[in-house]
């Protein structure tokens, strides 16, 4: 249980948490869905696009469905997972008692226990927005182009480098679109560096309340 009531979980391999302890839900709001943009397309009626590195508990994921939901604005999640979790956990994290209509979550729940084994690329329509689960290396992936935003989730560069390192961070920058976003949790200084160099805008902001101090965004410059 983190400090904001919602739940989380630790990684045996990693060991580390999926979300912040000091609060699963605000650092998803503030980070992803907030710090990346994506809370004010959608409340505007701009359609978006968003590429999640590491769909995780499906947290991140949930939350942008409900906002879209919210405002009626279509949305289109491109989600990257190595390693999906037993839906019997995701459920015991009862991530739907946090959205204004719990039935979907329960909906992605049921749409995830459906998936065949041993297929890597999953896609369904909820709540009226398209959601693609790629189960695959994200190293590897195929990435979708022209993206408004990006959710770089995965486990932390100490524990997680390859998905950190130049290489994987320019295929991130060539799925954005001018202007688009890459935000995370962490504000690693060899991460900002990386990102500069690739001819990102990349500053700190203020991290969720109560939870860590800074959170790092950075923004792929629009076209002149």
């Amino acid at each position: 249980m983190t400090e904001d009531g919602s739940r989380t979980l630790l990684s045996t391999r990693y060991r580390e948490t999926y979300h912040s302890r000091h609060g699963a839900a605000t650092e998803s709001r503030h980070v992803f869905l907030e710090g990346s943009g994506v809370a004010r397309r959608l409340a505007k009626g701009w359609p978006t696009t968003v590429l999640e590195v590491g769909f995780g508990a499906g947290l991140n994921t949930l939350l942008t469905l409900a906002e879209a939901e919210r405002w009626g604005t279509p949305l289109r999640i491109v989600t990257l997972e190595s390693d999906l979790l037993p839906v019997a956990v995701l459920r015991e994290l009862d991530y739907r008692s946090l959205l204004p209509r719990p039935e979907l979550g329960d909906q992605l729940l049921d749409w995830l226990a459906s998936l065949r084994s041993g297929a890597w690329a999953h896609a369904t329509v909820l709540a009226g927005s398209r959601l693609e689960l790629l189960q695959v290396d994200a190293r590897h992936a195929a990435l979708p182009a022209s993206t408004h935003a990006v959710y770089h989730d995965a486990f932390s560069p100490d524990v997680n480098p390859e998905l950190w390192d130049s290489t994987f961070l320019g295929r991130l920058s060539g799925a954005l679109a001018p202007g688009g976003s890459l935000v995370s949790y962490t504000v690693k200084g060899v991460v900002r560096r990386r990102l500069a160099a690739l001819g990102f805008e990349v500053s700190k902001a203020p991290g969720p309340p109560g939870g860590k101090r800074e959170m790092l965004v950075a923004r792929r410059p629009a076209e002149p």
